[in-house]
């Protein structure tokens, strides 16, 4: 038994042989060996070479770079797909296939011709918090510092890493010299440091680095213009949210597929003559968390659309749709954690055990909605321009 959630996929938006038709087959395996991949704290290599063959890894890449060109919308489609069967895997997909966009400000001779200049198909783990301090000699910086939060369970190609330049005067802003830096994987070390309460198979560990030489080329403004060739490239700063969001909702998708098996096979303890899922409360709560669900993803889908359609354009989104975009982000995560509290509360007892995937989803979410995607400060910037406050950009 599944619910109406299953009509509200992303099937007919994309031909069956595009990224999102590619990932469907894998769907099946990754809900089967999704307690095995948190068990490892590793989402299975097996899966992940799988994910990497169907594009996923490249959906957000220019297509001059043999990537797949997805926009910001379809971007989260697949996410959201991969997230309703994981949310480890989800979460990793996003987290590897979207950081390309905090690389933007490289040169565009680097990423073309040395970093894209074999393909697309490349993985991408690091963090973008600016971490790390550089001291500026001939030719690049030298690089030391620990770094949080480098998500993916695999061996990457590149590893991008914020940092702060030392004894470089302040930006116009007043800001730091922030920059962000592609370095090779055997320059950095991997530390054992991701035991946390949710997406467990993320492997979203530290990492660290003690006086590596960046070259210059390889390094560029942490917020600056777009040498990318696509439009996604072009939007304002934290534009990646969209995928965050995109693992919460197919999180909470997963999650009331969980609730409606249980509505039919659950009976109450003092009232076993039952199915819970005849008991007309049960069935307006459930379906009140089913509406609110799906009004959380059309947020999603028609913020993001807006914002999209301004980048296709070539323009820049004003300040109640660049504000409704990430607030929107802000919302959902809080929301979502909301949701899946409920639905837990709805499922009694049973969502407790290791054994039922509820339990995992709403760990997953609660981790998720830590992340500063979601605690970002846009819903009082929206406020602001809708009270009439200006541009507060």
């Amino acid at each position: 038994m599944t619910t109406l959630l299953e009509s509200v996929s992303s099937h007919g938006q994309e031909s069956d042989d595009g990224v999102l038709g590619r990932v469907h087959a894998h769907l099946p395996e990754i809900a089967a060996r999704s307690a095995e991949a948190e068990a490892a704290r590793a989402v299975p290599a097996e899966i992940i070479a799988a994910l990497r063959e169907a594009g996923v890894f490249r959906m957000s890449l220019p297509r001059a770079w043999g990537g797949e060109q997805l926009d910001l919308v379809q971007s989260a489609r697949v996410v959201r797909e991969i997230s309703r069967a994981d949310g480890s895997t989800g979460w990793t997909v996003q987290a590897a296939s979207m950081a390309w966009f905090f690389v933007r400000s490289l040169p565009r001779q680097t990423l073309e011709k040395e970093v894209f200049g074999e393909g697309a198909d490349l993985m991408l783990r690091g963090a973008i918090a600016p971490k790390g301090k550089a001291v500026e000699v001939e030719g690049g910086y030298r690089l030391s510092g620990r770094w949080p939060l480098a998500s993916g369970s695999f061996t990457p190609d590149w590893i991008l890493a914020g940092f702060v330049v030392e004894g470089a005067p302040a930006l116009p802003d007043g800001r730091p010299d922030m920059r962000v830096a592609l370095i090779r994987p055997e320059q950095v070390t991997f530390l054992d440091t991701w035991d946390a309460v949710g997406l467990r198979a993320t492997q979203s560990t530290d990492f660290t680095m003690d006086d590596v030489f960046v070259p210059a080329r390889f390094t560029g403004p942490l917020v600056g213009g777009n040498n990318i060739p696509a439009p996604f490239y072009g939007l304002p700063y934290t534009a990646t949210g969209a995928s965050h969001d995109a693992v919460i909702i197919g999180c909470l998708e997963g999650a009331l597929n969980d609730l409606a098996e249980l509505a039919a096979t659950k009976r109450p303890a003092f009232n076993p003559g039952v199915l819970i899922g005849e008991d007309p409360v049960f069935q307006e709560r459930f379906a009140e968390l089913h509406l609110r669900t799906v009004a959380l993803n059309a947020l999603l889908e028609q913020t993001g659309r807006v914002v999209m359609d301004r980048a296709l354009a070539g323009e820049e989104p004003t300040p109640t749709e660049w504000f409704g975009y990430t607030g929107g982000h802000q919302h959902i995560h809080h929301e979502g954690s909301r949701i899946l509290n409920e639905i837990m509360t709805l499922s009694g007892s049973s969502g407790l055990y290791s054994s039922n995937p509820m339990q995992r989803r709403w760990r997953d979410v609660r981790c998720v909605s830590q992340h500063v995607a979601g605690n970002n400060g846009s819903l009082r910037r929206l406020g602001a321009v809708l009270s009439g406050q200006g541009d507060v950009r």
